[in-house]
């Protein structure tokens, strides 16, 4: 096999607590409650026989895409022949949230995995992606996830994926960055709704969409909406509009909302395109 194609699907913090207290690294610990939406990037690798590495992707920030840096780490840890080829179909809106660079990364992990016949257990390729960042650790494993320590401790769930119709809306403007995200947090606020995981849980196993909503939480909501309203009143419309629940994406700026009824998603989402926000109608994959 020369070649293949994966999903790189979109990442969704449907529980995101931060907790006042930091690791040894400085780091803030996380407790996360992660599934997938059935929005993705495409990633296709095709082995090349000379060493090198081509993509058709840009770097973001002047940084190397962090796809790249995935396939430079595999060949150097595993001594791999030859070289690679990654090609990028994007959907996922950038730096808004919801893991896109990071879900192509950890396809390029598990792509090479298997296009090299590397037989790596799980346990290696979340050890790999540490280097990479907490989101490519769960997004090699994907699922319902409970994302704990600095990211990098992944507990899959046995449980199905909840069968949730999801509108995602990305508006125009962009945050400075997930660092700054973090700096505009305040540590007395924040690991303060542990108690509605053990409600979206429970809406998880149970398959309630009702549930579910009333256990969404995310610390970052609060102080990203102070300084982006755009996500305040984007969460306000879909709410208005019918849906079960609303949340911030990640570290945003993208909104997602559950509903039960599609009219009302598709309402709001041309009322929203129509403002020059970004929509995206999906499901929670694997539902």
């Amino acid at each position: 096999m020369d070649r293949i194609r994966l999903e790189a699907r979109a990442k969704l913090n449907l529980s995101l607590n931060v907790l006042p207290e930091t690791g040894e690294h400085g780091y803030y610990r996380v407790i996360f409650l992660n599934v997938q939406a059935a929005l993705a990037d495409s990633v296709e690798l095709e082995r090349l026989p000379e060493p090198g590495f081509a993509i058709n992707a840009e770097s973001v920030d002047g940084k190397e895409n962090i796809a790249l840096r995935a396939a430079r780490l595999m060949f150097v840890e595993y001594g791999l022949p030859g070289g690679l080829a990654i090609t990028l179909e994007k959907a996922i809106p950038t730096r808004a949230g919801l893991g896109g660079g990071s879900s192509d990364a950890a396809a390029v992990i598990n792509g090479i995995n298997d296009l090299f016949g590397l037989s790596l257990a799980l346990e290696q390729r979340v050890r790999l992606a540490q280097g990479l960042g907490m989101d490519v650790c769960y997004c090699v494993v994907g699922g319902v996830c409970t994302v704990e320590g600095v990211g990098d401790v992944i507990t899959p769930h046995p449980y199905p994926s909840p069968a949730l119709d999801l509108l995602i809306a990305t508006p125009p403007v962009r945050k400075p960055s997930t660092a700054w995200a973090y700096s505009v947090l305040d540590p007395s606020s924040i690991g303060r709704s542990l108690a509605k995981l053990d409600v979206l849980m429970e809406g998880i196993r149970e398959r309630d969409p009702v549930g579910i909503a009333h256990g969404l939480h995310n610390d970052f909501q609060a102080p990203v909406e102070r300084h982006y309203p755009v996500t305040l009143e984007i969460r306000e419309r879909m709410r208005v509009k019918g849906a079960l629940g609303v949340l911030l994406a990640g570290s945003g700026l993208s909104v997602f909302g559950i509903f039960e009824s599609e009219g009302a998603l598709r309402s709001v989402k041309e009322e929203l395109e129509g403002e020059g926000v970004e929509c995206s109608a999906t499901r929670i994959a694997g539902a």
